[in-house]
């Protein structure tokens, strides 16, 4: 598998990793420019590793996370993608306790995937717009999937304790005419179920939701206060990374910035101090 690593100037043993998922008809290199995660990277001291789709395995350079195959951990793409993984992890010291995986579109729902999958090596995931988990089997459900239609299966399973150090955020924009944003609705109680916070808001004790002038966030907080599950709606964004670069395509640079809201999710303490040295 082709692939794209941004290394920090500054970093030494202990420093966390992004890995970066691109949508469709994206590579690598298109999907760092529009996110501008080596920018956030370097100011972190943060690794970015980007796995490129083969044309020859989706020629529309897509993951194929419809698949049932690529929906366990053990599948082709899971797992060339968790090779990658871990071969940066040991050539370049990385803090184990400190890997996140984000992605846009397929991306984002093979990010789920491994997310749900492998919670051992993951301690995060963001999703922009992104389908729920297991909501498809094929190229039929999945564009039916992307469409709304149908339901995605709650996920608990008594599996709470794996996920005790994971956390998810997950955004949409209301003018995605793509994948509905119903999908990232489903996708925010999916992980919020894993976690035991009770999925569907209505029903959770966990839940803290606020208006906002560009659209609402749900936050599902645990019994330490902590926030672990985020879900965004933003009134004004399409099929696009908010926030993101002309440089990369679908961008959609006049909303809030979803890559800065990854950084702050994953590392906020170490965040919050780098961004006061920085005034």
């Amino acid at each position: 598998m082709n692939y794209r690593l941004f290394v920090p100037e500054r970093h030494g043993a202990g420093a966390p990793l992004l890995v970066a998922l691109h949508g469709c008809r994206q590579d690598a290199e298109d999907f760092a420019q529009g996110t501008r995660f080596d920018v956030f990277g370097e100011r972190l001291g943060s690794l970015v590793l980007y796995p490129e789709q083969d044309e020859r395995a989706n020629g529309q350079r897509c993951w194929n996370w419809f698949l049932p195959e690529n929906q366990r951990r053990d599948g082709p793409e899971p797992s060339a993608i968790l090779q990658l993984v871990e071969r940066t992890i040991v050539e370049h010291g990385v803090d184990r306790n400190r890997v996140f995986v984000a992605g846009l579109s397929a991306g984002a729902s093979l990010a789920a995937i491994l997310a749900e999958q492998a919670p051992d090596v993951f301690a995060g995931v963001a999703s922009m717009a992104g389908v729920a988990l297991f909501a498809a089997r094929d190229v039929q459900t999945a564009y039916a999937a992307m469409r709304g239609e149908g339901d995605a299966p709650a996920l608990d399973g008594g599996r709470h304790a794996l996920f005790r150090r994971s956390r998810a955020i997950v955004w949409t924009g209301l003018r995605d005419r793509r994948v509905a944003p119903v999908n990232a609705v489903r996708l925010a109680e999916q992980f919020a179920g894993m976690y035991g916070l009770g999925a569907r808001p209505s029903a959770s004790q966990h839940l803290e939701e606020e208006a906002l002038p560009d659209g609402r966030r749900l936050r599902w907080h645990d019994r330490s206060g902590r926030v672990r599950v985020e879900l965004r709606e933003l009134e004004n964004v399409g099929h696009a990374w908010s926030g993101g670069s002309l440089r990369g395509s679908f961008t959609a640079p006049s909303g809030p910035s979803f890559s800065h809201a990854v950084f702050q999710f994953f590392l906020r303490e170490h965040y919050a101090e780098v961004m006061r040295r920085c005034g």
